[in-house]
């Protein structure tokens, strides 16, 4: 199990900028703005929410308290900076979501996510200003779980017209569907003119 007291962040105030460095200023300004967090953020948008439909999936779903399938025109996005790292809160409706990023050794470009007793080490990287996060590591109760068990991720974070859209799938090994979320938070990067 991590324990959060061996972990500072950097000494920039945004956990990502510390971690990723010059490289953070060439993502979008949306993805700046929500990721430039230095005490407490606060977001509004909406999304749509895909579910597996196998019983692996299901389990595994309800686990992760994953919310339900369905559009979720009113959904939100809460940071919290600490000492230690982020505290992020979704709420989907009357379902929330709330994980935390810790950082790792700066330069390295890994953002650790704590599911709880379960954590994933996610390496980042650019793409066309678009920040996107692979899975580099994951470890259950604080033991290395094996790659072959590892879920594949394919996470895009966008600016598409001042609005910040985010497009995460996850998929089980064997590429069974997990969880897809496709959605747009308002952001400060110019006047959002998506028709929602």
């Amino acid at each position: 199990m991590t324990i959060l007291s061996d972990f500072a962040l950097p000494r920039d105030k945004r956990l990502l900028k510390g971690l990723m460095g010059r490289s953070f200023d060439r993502l979008a300004s949306a993805v700046r703005d929500v990721h430039g967090t230095e005490q407490i953020g606060y977001w509004r948008g909406l999304c749509q929410v895909k579910r597996g439909r196998s019983l692996l999936s299901k389990l595994v779903g309800w686990w992760f308290q994953f919310p339900p399938a369905g559009f979720y025109p009113r959904m939100s996005v809460t940071v919290l900076r600490d000492r230690v790292g982020e505290v992020w809160m979704r709420a989907f409706g009357s379902h929330d979501i709330k994980t935390r990023l810790l950082p790792t050794a700066p330069g390295a470009r890994i953002v650790r996510e704590c599911f709880g007793l379960v954590e994933f080490d996610l390496k980042t990287g650019i793409q066309d200003g678009a920040l996107t996060l692979d899975v580099v590591g994951m470890r259950t109760l604080g033991i290395p779980t094996p790659r072959f068990l590892w879920p594949h991720l394919t996470a895009e974070e966008a600016n598409e017209g001042g609005w910040f859209r985010f497009d995460i799938k996850i998929d089980l090994p064997g590429r069974v569907p997990l969880i897809h979320y496709l959605g747009w938070l308002e952001g400060s990067a110019g006047k959002a003119e998506r028709a929602i």
